[in-house]
């Protein structure tokens, strides 16, 4: 009786299309099976697993993966317009009455009526594990494999499960210190229940800027090209997302918000679901807490889901406006490839002219007696401090009255030298501050350092080699 009362409506190929195998069967909306750049995946570094947990791993491999268990509820399962939409294009856009409809009629349009606004729980269940390779520090080969699981409680017809597995390449691109471009090309099979499979092809590109340490905004556009066939020409649909966020964390919570524009272009394809475009908008806002202190993957979750369906001439499963509020937990676990690290300290503690100037001594074998490099009495025609014309090392002293301190040092960061570490920080500023140091001290009076310069006074020599002897 409804398809009966559906012509006033819409058309019978419209309604025909919906109900078999396509938006119209199930609750999951585009954004549920496309890999958009999600808060969960953006995660500080204090959501990893200990690095050494991971030892025995190729420093190249890394993984990410994540499951997301939650509850909803949702105000409009079906996606169809308002009830009022629906009597007005049956009655009043047609010039007729509700009232002048036969019996048989009106009881096929008040069962039309109640699909509209019908509201449900929904159990969800996504598993999603992702393991690359990195060729180089910027760019990456990976798989990818997710499950997606709906249960509803009053419309099961409307249960799913989805299944997903793809492989793709993505490259880093650093803009500045702040910005970072990535793109990546993604290749997937998508097996849908009740549904026939289809392949996708889904380039990408995200722009992320961090805007303070704690928080990060991202831009991302990404095309779904999507065929019925594996590895075929795009006979199905054409599908563009453009999704703008930021995300910020403040301890143990977390604040993100997005919202995704997609538009799906079917018209002309010749196996797609429906010969009908949409667009839609999907706003996503969220509020998330680690659970317990000594698990940081760990974390519960609270978000509420807008979504806006317009474009489609108020067509079933493709109109109206839905409401879904999650709840739920999310565990993560991460291993990260360590070969953009391991390149970045390469180039940092790399040898360089400046440092072989500055550090004359590194390289060179340490002794107990080392030789100082004070010129002899004979030569220089003074005698030493301590009245000894032998060569022998002078020994250090801990506490020179006169001598500057090494902790001290004008323009030095305070930082304290610990034993068997060295502080870099505090290594490059006593090298590259040692000739700053003996011009600004005073006047030049004969005594000549390691770096070639004269000093004021002899005590400073001994000061300068205890704090390299320190840092080294």
């Amino acid at each position: 009786m409804a398809l009966i009362l559906a012509t006033f409506v819409f058309s019978a190929e419209t309604l025909a299309q919906v109900s078999v195998g396509g938006q119209g069967r199930s609750t999951v909306l585009p954004t549920d099976v496309v890999p958009l750049p999600l808060p969960e995946e953006r995660r500080a570094v204090g959501e990893s697993m200990k690095l050494r947990l991971w030892q025995k791993l190729p420093s190249r491999f890394y993984m990410n993966a994540t499951c997301e268990t939650s509850g909803r509820f949702e105000t409009n399962v079906f996606q169809f317009p308002t009830k009022r939409t629906i009597l007005n294009g049956a009655t009043f856009n047609q010039g007729v009455s509700f009232g002048a409809l036969s019996g048989e009629d009106q009881l096929a349009m008040g069962a039309l009526v109640d699909r509209a606004s019908q509201h449900d729980s929904v159990f969800r269940v996504v598993p999603n594990v992702t393991a690359g390779w990195a060729l180089t520090p910027s760019t990456n080969i990976f798989c990818n494999y997710f499950y997606l699981r709906d249960k509803l409680a009053r419309f099961n017809s409307l249960n799913t499960f989805i299944n997903q597995l793809g492989a793709g390449v993505e490259h880093n691109i650093a803009l500045g210190k702040r910005a970072n471009l990535e793109a990546q090309f993604m290749a997937r099979e998508l097996w849908q229940a009740d549904s026939d499979p289809v392949f996708d092809y889904l380039p990408s590109a995200t722009f992320t800027y961090r805007v303070r340490p704690d928080t990060i905004a991202y831009f991302n556009a990404l095309g779904q090209f999507r065929s019925l066939h594996f590895f075929g020409g795009v006979d199905r649909e054409i599908t563009p997302f453009f999704t703008l966020g930021a995300l910020h964390q403040r301890g143990p919570w977390s604040y993100s918000a997005n919202m995704t524009y997609l538009t799906g272009f079917r018209k002309g394809f010749k196996d797609a679901s429906i010969q009908l475009n949409s667009q839609t908008i999907i706003c996503d806002f969220e509020i998330a807490k680690q659970l317990f202190k000594k698990i940081p993957g760990l974390q519960g979750f609270l978000r509420a889901e807008p979504v806006y369906n317009f474009g489609t001439d108020n067509s079933p499963g493709l109109a109206g406006m839905d409401f879904r509020f999650f709840y739920g937990v999310r565990g993560a676990v991460s291993k990260p490839s360590l070969l953009a690290f391991t390149s970045q300290l390469k180039q940092r503690y790399q040898q360089d002219p400046s440092s072989r100037r500055h550090d004359p001594n590194k390289g060179k074998s340490k002794s107990k007696n080392q030789k100082s490099n004070t010129t002899s009495p004979s030569k220089s025609g003074k005698t030493r401090p301590n009245g000894s014309e032998d060569s022998k090392t002078e020994p250090l002293k801990e506490d020179l009255p006169g001598g500057p301190s090494a902790e001290n040092m004008p323009g030095l960061p305070s930082a304290e030298i610990v034993p068997g570490r060295v502080n870099a920080n505090v290594a490059d500023a006593i090298f590259n501050n040692a000739e700053t140091i003996t011009i600004t001290a005073a006047p030049m009076h004969g005594f000549i350092t390691e770096t070639g310069k004269e000093v004021a006074d002899a005590s400073m020599i001994s000061e300068f080699r205890r704090a390299k002897n320190r840092v080294n």
